[in-house]
């Protein structure tokens, strides 16, 4: 009975398989019940006749060959071009390098209101030269009274080294400040030092007013003034200084006319100036050669430079000159060194205020230097009576 009963199922299940795969995959076709029936019945009575014979079925599955797929063709598709990786063009044109602070070091400290001269020696590193439209320009940072921007002086060839200065004024109160210049090129472009050439220079400086100590005697107040220790008096030694115009020709007396044309130097002491106050102390008037861009200048010995050595003066017209225009320049020769150069200039007219100047000299350290005190007219010559108040070297 057990056999008869596997048969029987295996019979069916072959009967079903049959009925349903013998056709290609996909496709729904009828199932003929009557002849599956036929099929059952025929198996039946062979297995009664013959006891448990086992049927051999014969597949009718289609094979993996009879079975194979279309295959469709993928579209070729073009490899999308990658544009290339623009390089951006570098200016090599307008590049600056920064060589050192000729004057007023970082954290110097001045009075309120005391001009000064920034100076710092800049190298030319890019392929195009500097010319005189070129210009130190303010960029940012704390007002000093700083022109919005100080021409060039002279070209300054690729390669070339340059000081570079402006006129600043200390500010009124107290604390530390901070400014900063860029160099602009003639067509504009701005640029300045470092790795990107877009670094500007900077002067930065400490601001401390006068102390006002309590006396002992008085109870009063005792006003203390930062000490100075006299090195050399440019007014007390004026005549032992070569002077002369740019005219050339022979050396201008020592002391000199005040008729003579050439232009002439000579003492004033405790002059009054444009603002009519009285400036105590050794005083000299040099007067330009009487021509438009007329000028004068003194060569004074040499002098042995020591750190910590500054120049100070006042410096304004003498009162009634109502015309004066001058420009004052602080230079030097170096010894055994060809050339002038500079480490300052002032632009006084009869309406300004007259100027405290304060020049460090401390990086002329170990150097001996014949010192140019020189004025030069801002057009006409006429009643430029200009004044230097107390010029002197101090420690």
């Amino acid at each position: 009975m057990k056999t008869l009963v596997k048969a029987l199922t295996v019979v069916f299940v072959l009967a079903t398989g049959l009925a349903s795969c013998s056709f290609p995959s996909g496709q729904n076709l009828p199932v003929d019940e009557n002849a599956v029936n036929t099929s059952v019945a025929q198996t039946l009575s062979a297995l009664n006749s013959s006891g448990a014979a086992t049927p051999t079925v014969q597949s009718a599955l289609p094979t993996a060959t009879s079975m194979a797929l279309p295959t469709a063709a993928l579209p070729t598709v073009a490899p999308t071009a990658v544009p290339p990786t623009p390089v951006p063009t570098q200016d090599t044109c307008n590049r600056a390098k920064w060589i050192e602070d000729v004057t007023v070091p970082d954290g110097s400290v001045y009075l309120p209101n005391v001009a000064f001269t920034k100076t710092w020696r800049i190298q030319n590193v890019g392929t195009c030269t500097w010319n005189t439209s070129y210009a130190v320009v303010y960029s940012s940072g704390d007002h000093m009274s700083e022109a919005a921007a100080t021409a060039l002086l002279g070209t300054v060839a690729p390669g070339a080294t340059v000081d570079l200065s402006v006129s600043l004024k200390s500010p009124a109160d107290n604390g530390e400040y901070t400014t900063y210049f860029m160099l602009r090129s003639d067509t504009g472009l701005l640029f300045g030092t470092g790795s990107t050439f877009n670094a500007p220079v900077f002067a930065q400086i400490k601001v401390t007013k006068i102390m006002l100590l309590p006396t002992l005697v008085s109870g009063g107040i005792l006003p203390i003034f930062p000490l100075e220790i006299l090195s050399y008096s440019f007014g007390d030694n004026y005549c032992a200084a070569t002077w002369k115009n740019a005219s050339g020709g022979a050396n201008l007396a020592c002391p000199g006319s005040t008729s003579d044309s050439s232009g002439y130097v000579v003492r004033n002491d405790n002059p009054v100036l444009s603002d009519g106050t009285t400036y105590n102390g050794v005083a000299l008037v040099t007067h330009p050669q009487w021509i438009d861009g007329g000028s004068i200048a003194g060569i004074y010995p040499l002098i042995t430079i020591e750190n910590g050595m500054k120049f100070r003066a006042t410096l304004g017209c003498r009162q009634g000159g109502a015309a004066c225009n001058v420009r004052y320049f602080l230079r030097y020769y170096e010894d055994g060194v060809a050339g002038l150069k500079q480490l300052a200039q002032w632009d006084i007219k009869y309406a300004d205020a007259p100027l405290a100047v304060d020049v460090d000299l401390s990086a002329l350290a170990g150097k001996k230097i014949n010192v140019v005190l020189q004025v030069v007219t801002n057009g006409s010559p006429d009643q430029d009576w200009a004044q230097w108040v107390n010029p002197r070297i101090i420690k």
